[in-house]
């Protein structure tokens, strides 16, 4: 008696698996004969410099970073752990970040995580601004971002929202919601 319906209960299994298994084909099986194809557009580089120069052929910036991944079919470039550097005359910005986008035409550099920036030139008063979502035109030397922003000086502290910076000349828009803070 136990044999018998322990048979029977394997027999309505077999017979509920084969059912599922033809509701899975009929209904949600993709049509595609290829069902996994690996990534063999584009290519990738480990331990990367990058130094871009400008007509003149003076370096304008550099971008270091342990892995960088090139997709062919959008041209854009994935960077982990970029730090940036835009070289000036006055001091350099050093931007750092946990991930970076290289555009198509290489003309914009995208943080779309959080990113540090200083402003590493020689005097008294050191610049460091925390933010993110930060496109960087590259020629223009502007930066743009619609994110929490906070711009910290000795003596000074400034949070907003949204933001333009001009890095050529050092200003800083902010759109939004500023609040200033300052120490005598």
């Amino acid at each position: 008696m136990i044999e018998k319906s322990r048979l029977i209960q394997l027999i309505i299994f077999g017979l509920l698996t084969a059912a599922s298994y033809g509701v899975y084909e009929a209904y949600y099986a993709d049509e595609s004969s290829t069902q996994y194809e690996p990534f063999t557009k584009g290519y990738s580089l480990e331990g990367v410099v990058i130094k871009t120069s400008d007509e003149s052929g003076a370096i304008i910036s550099t971008m270091k970073s342990p892995l960088m991944v090139h997709y062919a079919d959008t041209e854009v470039s994935v960077i982990t752990s970029p730090q940036y550097i835009m070289h000036q005359d006055d001091g350099d910005w050093v931007f750092k970040s946990a991930k970076g986008e290289i555009n198509k035409g290489q003309t914009e550099v995208f943080f779309p995580e959080a990113v540090d920036l200083t402003l590493d030139a020689e005097g008294p008063d050191p610049v460091s601004i925390q933010t993110s979502q930060l496109r960087i035109e590259i020629n223009k030397k502007m930066g743009v971002t619609d994110e929490n922003i906070s711009v910290i000086r000795p003596g000074l502290l400034l949070t907003g929202m949204g933001s333009v910076i001009n890095f050529a000349d050092h200003s800083i828009e902010i759109l939004e919601d500023m609040y200033a803070e300052f120490e005598n």
